[in-house]
């Protein structure tokens, strides 16, 4: 098991245990128990999307037999013999999003749970679920570069393919 993937497993978990603690604690706070179906689409979406968007994409991936992967020079890296190797070397980085995106949703939990303790907290709240958001967006920008320079553009050679200029207009 590759560390990304106990890394992931571990947030998942930690996921759960703010779950636990979320339902134990607070759930009878009034303002939590006025608002639980709230609790209860975060309790699935804690649980069941980091699964989907992270590791679960690769089981989908793997039961096709090509495509499904939208990166340039996907058709090099991701067809024929090169397929398996490219989702192997795929795999650390889907790991990786899943734990981000279960950092991301245990933040959330926390914050919906801190505006209904404590009803003075609400702007701040909304800042932190502001600053808590585009952090998340900058830090999916960096995993999508990451995945990118994880799959190069191959050389003109082993693509099999001239790279095609436009023909010049005449008289230029």
């Amino acid at each position: 098991m590759s560390p990304q993937r106990r890394l992931f497993l571990v947030t998942w978990l930690v996921g759960l245990a703010a779950l636990v603690e979320a339902w134990t604690r607070y759930a009878a706070v009034p303002a939590v128990a006025a608002d639980e179906a709230a609790l209860q689409a975060l309790t699935v979406v804690l649980t069941i999307t980091p699964w989907v968007a992270g590791p679960g994409v690769l089981v989908l991936l793997r039961r096709m037999p090509s495509g499904g992967v939208n990166l340039p020079h996907a058709e090099y890296w991701f067809t024929g013999e090169r397929r398996g190797p490219s989702l192997d070397r795929l795999a650390p980085h889907l790991d990786r999003f899943g734990t981000w995106l279960q950092v991301f949703l245990i933040g959330v939990l926390a914050l919906f749970i801190y505006e209904r303790v404590d009803p003075r907290s609400a702007s701040i709240s909304a800042l932190l679920f502001l600053a808590w958001t585009m952090a998340f967006l900058g830090g999916t920008v960096w995993w999508v570069r990451r995945v990118m320079a994880a799959f190069p553009e191959p050389d003109a050679a082993t693509r099999g393919v001239k790279r095609l200029r436009r023909p010049r207009r005449p008289g230029r």
